[in-house]
């Protein structure tokens, strides 16, 4: 008996030996492994088994990207030692044709890939290649972006950024290509109308919109750095019935884009330094009652005007400008406005400094905002702040946490427009919170933990703490965060800033408070330093 199990065993033992498992695989298990491998290990992967030839044509999620592959395939062939000594100084004509025969391997593979693609309904395609005007296979790039127009896809991306400003793309060390006169790609002008395309995000190219189909599909779209040559935000969005998320960042656009009269069904609108052909400034007027996160980023503020936004709940308003005069008050004040049912706002110090300048902005906006809860200001705590800081306190009645970023203080510079700074800055900065006789309601009812980061311990920050612990009715946390001293601080530099803080934190824990519970806690950010001179 004994025998015959050990025979049964080493029978089994052999046949296990003879099986190739890794053949065996179930398709789904292979088809995630692909989709971990960089494009150049599909053809190599696909020479292993008979199996395996043609699996990659029915990958799910494609990857194409230039750089990736063309560093690979010159770091491999290049053999010059002037390259390799001067990599980030200087390419030498082998190291160019090299660069050139990669960028044309790229492009036989993505010819492959996509002629043998099985058809199957693809979740996720990305293409990543430069454009530029010495482009080696202009024509087949069109031929690209038909694929991926018409066939099932989800989620398309669509990259022809030239990389770095100086350079083509640097991975590892490797310097693989100078920008030469890169100009965005100008996207084929036919009718397409893709099914399934939910997700779509094109960077560094141009388009007619008006030339385009219906993407009846689409939920999301991001912009980056593109030219867009015509029509309006309406005639965008009505090509897009389902749109919901549209983010610009450093696009073109004609001078009334975004002025529209008809309703906006979109949800998420993020514009981050969009300009003109001539400027970076232009307005806004659009209907949008089902707005729940808006975010403006820019230099100017133009005549703006976001209507019926009953369902509002994030705004950020960064305005990054060194000059003002008095109509951006009323441009803010009059956006505000508009975005009241908003329950959180982060605003930027330009915008903290023009609000209160708007007529009759001194105290309070003429509207109290009954839905904000959340307030974050990036302030430098300079002298020309401490009105916009008041005049936000009043007009949130229901305040309930505010944050406070400190950044590099800068005064926002008025006389460029006007012989003189408005007179709402006629005081001594000193006394100014000390001076403010009529109540705060959110500070007596409602505002129960203030957050202050990149605390330092100037006389405008414990000026700031006294006041909001001196009047916080119900404040329950004032969490203080102060950066550490930079790494190469000598020790006795060390020493002296361990000093500094220990006495800032005596001093916040002996100022009066309002409320005697209000707990106040002073904790270091890791990973963030200041300079020696604090």
């Amino acid at each position: 008996m004994e025998c015959n199990r050990r025979r049964r065993s080493r029978s089994r033992q052999d046949t296990s030996r003879g099986i190739d498992y890794i053949s065996r695989m179930p398709i789904e298990v292979l088809l995630h492994i692909f989709y971990f491998l960089p494009l150049k290990y599909w053809i190599v992967m696909s020479l292993v088994s008979k199996q395996w030839k043609y699996i990659w044509t029915q990958i799910s999620i494609l990857n194409l990207d230039e750089a990736e592959l063309v560093t690979g395939i010159v770091r491999k062939e290049i053999s010059c030692l002037s390259c390799i000594a001067s990599l980030n100084h200087h390419i030498c004509q082998c190291h160019q044709h090299a660069v050139n025969a990669a960028r044309r391997k790229f492009a036989e593979i993505v010819d492959r890939i996509l002629l043998f693609h099985s058809g199957c309904t693809i979740e996720q395609f990305r293409l990543s290649c430069q454009h530029d005007n010495q482009e080696l296979y202009a024509p087949t790039i069109d031929k690209w972006v038909q694929f991926s127009m018409t066939s099932n896809i989800i989620e398309l991306e669509l990259d022809f950024s030239p990389g770095m400003p100086n350079n083509y793309y640097e991975m590892e060390g490797l310097l693989v290509r100078r920008n030469i006169d890169c100009q965005p790609y100008a996207l084929p002008r036919h009718a397409f109308q893709p099914k399934l395309l939910k997700v779509l995000t094109l960077s560094f190219c141009k388009f007619k919109a008006s030339s385009y189909g219906a993407f009846k599909s689409l939920k999301r779209l991001s912009l980056y750095h593109v030219d867009i040559l015509d029509c309006s935000i309406g005639d965008l969005i009505s090509k897009c019935p389902a749109l919901e998320d549209l983010s610009l960042k450093y696009c073109f656009h004609p001078e009334k884009f975004f002025v529209c009269k008809q309703e906006l069904k979109i949800k998420y609108l993020f514009l981050m330094h969009c300009m003109t052909e001539n400027r970076a400034m232009f307005p806004i007027a659009i209907i949008t009652p089902n707005l729940l996160t808006l975010t403006i980023v820019g230099s100017y503020l133009m005549s703006t005007s976001v209507k019926r936004a009953i369902k509002l709940i994030n705004v950020t308003i960064d305005i990054e400008q060194r000059f003002a005069d008095h109509a951006q008050g009323n441009f803010l004040a009059s956006l505000l406005l508009d975005l009241f049912h908003c329950h959180t706002l982060a605003l930027s110090s330009w915008c903290i400094q023009v609000l209160p300048t708007g007529d009759g902005l001194h105290r309070q906006l003429p509207l109290p905002f009954r839905n904000l809860k959340h307030l974050m200001l990036h302030v430098g705590l300079v002298k020309q702040e401490l009105p916009g800081i008041s005049c936000l306190l009043r007009s949130f009645p229901i305040l309930e946490s505010l944050q406070l970023k400190l950044c590099t203080p800068m005064n926002v510079e008025w006389d460029i427009f006007q012989d003189m700074i408005p007179n709402i800055f006629e005081f001594e900065a000193q006394s100014y919170w000390e001076s403010q006789n009529s109540p705060f309601h959110c500070l007596q009812n409602v505002l129960k933990k203030v957050k202050i980061y990149g605390f330092v311990g100037q006389n405008t920050e414990m000026e700031m703490v006294k006041f909001l612990l001196e009047n916080g009715k119900v404040l329950e946390t004032l969490d203080v965060y102060y950066y550490g001293l930079n790494p190469w601080a000598s020790t006795q530099e060390a020493l002296d800033y361990k000093w500094f803080q220990f006495r800032n934190l005596v001093t916040l824990m002996t100022l009066p408070k309002a409320r005697s519970q209000a707990r106040v806690k002073m904790t270091k950010v890791y990973g963030a330093y200041m300079s020696v001179a604090y």
